[in-house]
């Protein structure tokens, strides 16, 4: 009786389907993982490698790099030390593709195997692609391959991270390839098989990397590229020399020769085209312990993993546990974005660490960097650290200096916005006094005055600092239902709008003391919300104010574009005799401008033409010229003016 066999490696092809099945949710389903900007390449091993490289070298996280992706590529490394590139043969979904496609390629008859000097000559291109993938990431502190790589292209349907014309090439490569060559892209051009098969040379990568350190600690001055190319090069070497890593992984097909009847199914079911029949021990670095020639040998423990019958399932447990320590791990633990002390060793082993979570501001490697030099200004703080994942900090300062109340009023930055105009008629207006737990920075502001700008009919809305932070909210009417109102502000979640669609935001804002509530005069509420505009330029100080006189005029509908005001200062300057410009209120608290200019250098009229011109020249911080349509409509504003001499 013929022996059974089984042709399919369910557990394996149960693992790729799933991975598959997760990628497509994520991409066409968001709702159903509640994952609104989902992120393609947070779990990718060969961004781990990069942005472990990147962190090591400028103690900095970029946005595109996570700490989950460190513990997968450190993870990578491990399970290839250990059990060979399960990733490849799992997880992957390029590999997982490339071998269904060359299926099809072999029911068409027109798949083959590229065998001899060719077959050694196209390895190169794995090699020069990470040298090249791993240079531009460290110099760059962004992840290169997002740039070229076929999955993370279709996946995140070629976001603005991709390069076209690389994408398609890499994609056309991997369908094309695969249909008519043996896994082209993965043999020959993935830069994550290249690294994972110089980890398999384990002895020769540990050497290289201990000979830097070494030298570093030594103070020789060495930039990481030669480590790089020596590794690349070195590792091409090898593969080109034997195809075999002589010592790992330590898990290994093993094949007993006296049983072996050499069918040849394992040698033909090898998804790498491996001679498993011809091998006593298979230590060719193509074999990723996928385990198919396991399951096809007809004679029960003839192939099996380290002589040992009980360690036939070993590649998919081994994959699922170190899956699940992956993201468990990348859950828990988090590398700083950016790690940067500005002060002595000793100086940072003395002071105090001071931490804080929930700054929804600290969001990326931008921010985090804007943080930083933020602190840097403030005397007795000594460095920063920054988590984006869990929007924390942690300020390392002198005690004796700051105290923790004082650090946090550092950090904290108080805001204003108005929603809408106080009617005319109204007189007074209503406010409600809260302090917010869990409300400190300037996202936790605009997400607060957009539920109350939506859901109410408030006017303008205040923070203060203070141990809760205070929050002030005026209304031009009475408060009718007090508890729907810190209901509201109490909310868990609200939808916002924004141009990708609804996204729900997390709230959770808390009143820790009984809001107060009062009535104050529509002047002090006006002079409370009014933010003057006041700018200086051309030579100002040099002119005394008994030769500068003063234009003023509303602002008027003008209003709307004031956030642009400094455009039209910049025009302005262009004038050697106007000074400074500025905005005020005036008697009936509406908000004026008011020019200052030298008499003896220019006048109202040129004034007003400047001001009425179709367009503005301005002068941007490069030191560039340029014009930019005039947004502002003085017209009607400028008739009704007023000159004093100051």
């Amino acid at each position: 009786m013929k022996p059974k066999t089984k042709s399919t490696n369910w557990p394996r092809l149960t693992v790729q389907w799933g991975v598959l099945a997760f990628i497509l949710v994520l991409a066409f389903l968001p709702d159903l993982t509640k994952i609104n900007t989902p992120d393609f390449e947070a779990y990718c091993p060969f961004g781990g490698m990069q942005a472990l490289g990147s962190y090591l070298l400028s103690q900095a996280l970029s946005c595109t790099m996570t700490s989950a992706q460190i513990v997968m590529g450190i993870l990578l490394f491990v399970g290839v030390l250990l059990f060979s590139k399960l990733f490849c043969s799992y997880i992957c979904p390029i590999g997982t593709v490339s071998e269904w496609l060359g299926s099809l390629g072999d029911k068409l008859k027109i798949r083959f195997t590229i065998k001899g000097i060719a077959d050694k000559v196209l390895r190169l291109l794995k090699y020069i692609l990470l040298f090249t993938t791993l240079y531009y990431t460290l110099q760059s502190n962004e992840l290169f391959c997002k740039k070229f790589d076929p999955y993370f292209a279709l996946a995140s349907g070629f976001n603005t991270d991709v390069v076209l014309q690389f994408a398609i090439i890499s994609i056309v490569l991997v369908v094309v390839g695969s249909i008519f060559i043996r896994l082209f892209w993965c043999k020959y051009i993935c830069p994550l098989g290249a690294i994972s098969n110089i980890f398999k040379f384990s002895v020769f990568f540990v050497a290289i990397l201990f000979v830097y350190i070494v030298l570093l600690k030594l103070g020789v001055s060495i930039s990481y590229v030669w480590p790089l190319a020596i590794a690349c090069a070195v590792g091409y070497a090898l593969e080109l020399r034997s195809l075999q890593s002589k010592i790992t992984p330590l898990a290994k097909i093993t094949r007993n020769e006296s049983t072996c009847t050499s069918c040849q199914l394992c040698t033909k079911k090898c998804p790498q085209a491996i001679d498993v029949a011809s091998l006593k021990t298979v230590k060719h670095v193509d074999c990723n312990l996928c385990g198919d020639c396991l399951l096809v040998c007809p004679v029960k423990n003839t192939l099996t993993i380290n002589k040992q019958p009980k360690l036939k399932r070993l590649p998919v447990i081994a994959i699922a546990v170190l899956v699940l320590a992956g993201v468990l791990l990348g859950n828990v633990w988090e590398v700083p974005t950016i790690d940067l002390k500005w002060a002595d060793q000793e100086v940072i082993d003395d002071a105090a660490v001071f931490s804080m979570s929930g700054l929804k501001n600290i969001k990326c490697y931008g921010s985090s960097t804007a943080f930083a030099n933020q602190m840097k200004r403030v005397e007795g703080v000594y460095g920063v650290a920054t988590y984006v994942k869990h929007h924390r900090v942690k300020i390392y300062y002198d005690d004796s200096i700051l105290n923790e109340e004082e650090l946090q009023e550092e950090l904290f930055t108080p805001q204003k916005v108005v929603f809408r105009t106080l009617p005319a008629d109204v007189q007074q207006v209503y406010a409600i006094s809260l302090q917010l737990e869990n409300f400190f920075d300037s996202y936790d502001f605009n997400y607060l005055s957009y539920v109350i700008r939506k859901e109410t009919n408030a006017v303008g809305m205040i923070s203060e600092f203070a141990c809760p932070v205070i929050v002030k909210i005026f209304f031009p009417e009475e408060i009718q239902n007090k508890t729907e109102l810190i209901d509201l502000i109490e909310s868990e979640t609200f939808v916002i709008e924004t141009t990708a669609g609804p996204q729900e935001i997390d709230l959770g804002y808390e009143a820790a003391v009984d809001p107060e509530y009062y009535i104050t005069s529509k002047p002090e509420y006006a002079k409370m919300m009014f933010t003057p505009f006041d700018r200086t330029f051309n030579y100002r100080s040099n002119y005394t104010d008994d030769v500068v006189s003063t234009y003023t005029f509303s602002l008027g509908n003008n209003n709307k574009v004031r956030n642009r005001l400094s455009y039209l200062v910049s025009h302005l300057s262009n004038d050697e005799g106007i000074v400074e410009f500025q905005t005020k209120l005036d008697e009936s608290y509406k908000e004026v401008i008011e020019i200052s200019f030298v008499d003896t250098m220019t006048n109202i009229p040129d004034i007003n033409s400047a001001l009425l011109t179709d367009s503005l020249t301005i002068t941007y911080s490069s030191g560039k010229t340029g014009k930019v349509k005039n947004m502002f409509d003085f017209s009607e504003e400028i008739n009704d003016q007023s000159i004093n001499n100051k």
